[in-house]
């Protein structure tokens, strides 16, 4: 069996265990606490990695990216094999990423498309959300087909977007979510500000009572937002809208960024419980440019960013950042048995961050395409310093070690 032991590393979720070891043992967290004996006749073949300074974490889980579209000259410039590495540099070992259909294809044509793009490509653990397309009477049906298949992690419905699900109505979709019994993520951007927001939430909250579903509404970016939470809906921000009070010149949000009241609410909300967690929300700009493009790369800065203006700034400690990472997405998502936390038993996803290291974001020092312009130049303080995956270490000193095609399905399709 592989077996991992990390030394020495404070217990990001718990601090009260102080310093101690995970034991890794063919993929799985077997035991963890001080000075861990490894076990000649199990572990004959072990990897030691010294830990001594480092926290540990859970890997983190992003619940939005857009890398699986397909390549064309008008798709953004991170897929599921850039943007997956981007990811693990971010303290991502779970990534979820929407495949919406464009006709003449169909939803489960489109989810095949990304199956076989992310073939010998995908870093990280992952999951696809699959958009309804044209309502039919079929569509509870072909969604329930969808849910068998291993990597299905919900339906999904972009308010954003300009297709035919869109066009049909949110309460249509949410329906037809609800009659095949899966979840439902709904990306509820908007133009006109945190009014039309506040209401926007509580329209969602109410069709959602209708359909028999609870959506899960990404993101949300106002102190308005936040007021309009019921229950009716789960909800995440995103991390432009956490933590960005401008972008450059030419870059675009929807919604818009908010101003300092809008930024602390929301932090306030994570801390209590009300937001759930923070999605990437990338989008990387196409290679080629791309006029009134909207959307930002984001995800390989995720967990540095949070270090930074949340346990940093003092406005979260790390058992709640842990919270935010992984542990509410992983609940919500049903993947807590596996993904999520540091318990024994729990898949061997765990970051280990310097929060005190210091430093300056430059395009030359990311690997994604995207090269997170929003961020250049701005000071962070926390690292990620290595991420183990499934007991495998894919990021070493803040390097990638390339093995592309190495990720697998986060989620087991029903009945398997």
């Amino acid at each position: 069996m592989a077996t991992l032991v990390i030394r020495g590393a404070a217990q990001g979720d718990d601090p009260a265990l102080g310093a101690c070891d995970i034991l890794i043992r063919d993929g799985r967290i077997a035991e963890r606490g001080p000075d861990l004996a490894v076990d000649v006749a199990l572990d004959e073949e072990h990897e030691e990695l010294d830990a001594t300074g480092l926290v540990a974490l859970p890997g983190a889980i992003d619940a939005l990216a857009r890398i699986a579209d397909p390549r064309t000259p008008q798709a953004p410039a991170d897929d599921l094999g850039s943007g997956t590495i981007a990811a693990a540099r971010g303290g991502v070992t779970t990534i979820l990423a929407p495949v919406v259909a464009a006709a003449p294809d169909t939803p489960p044509m489109a989810f095949d498309g990304a199956l076989v793009r992310g073939q010998g490509n995908v870093f990280v653990d992952w999951g696809l959300y699959a958009g309804v397309g044209r309502p039919d009477p079929g569509s509870a049906d072909m969604l329930r087909g969808l849910a068998a298949r291993d990597g299905f992690a919900g339906a999904y419905l972009d308010l954003d977007a300009v297709d035919e699900a869109a066009t049909a109505g949110p309460g249509a979709i949410l329906r037809i979510a609800g009659l095949a019994d899966v979840p439902i993520t709904v990306r509820a951007a908007g133009l006109l500000g945190a009014d039309a927001e506040r209401r926007r939430i509580g329209v969602l909250s109410d069709l959602g009572a209708l359909a028999d579903v609870r959506p899960h509404l990404i993101g949300v970016a106002s102190a308005r937002g936040v007021e309009a939470l019921d229950g009716g809906v789960t909800a995440s921000t995103t991390l432009a809208h956490l933590c960005l009070d401008a972008l450059p010149e030419g870059a675009a949000v929807r919604p818009p960024l908010g101003d300092a009241d809008d930024r602390e609410a929301l932090w306030v909300a994570l801390a209590d419980g009300r937001l759930e967690g923070v999605a990437s929300d990338h989008r990387s700009e196409p290679l080629n440019g791309a006029a009134g493009w909207v959307g930002i790369a984001a995800v390989e800065l995720l967990v540095p960013a949070l270090l930074t203006h949340g346990v940093a700034a003092g406005r979260i400690d790390l058992p709640t950042l842990c919270e935010i990472i992984a542990g509410r997405p992983a609940r919500r998502l049903g993947i807590d048995g596996r993904k999520g936390s540091l318990a024994v038993g729990a898949d061997g996803d765990v970051l280990l961050v310097d929060p005190d290291r210091s430093w300056v974001v430059e395009p030359e020092g990311l690997e994604g395409r995207g090269k997170a312009p929003a961020w250049h130049g701005r000071e962070l303080t926390g690292a990620v310093v290595h991420v183990v995956s499934r007991g495998q270490r894919i990021v070493a000193d803040g390097a990638p070690l390339f093995r592309p095609g190495r990720g697998r399905p986060a989620f087991a399709g029903r009945g398997a």
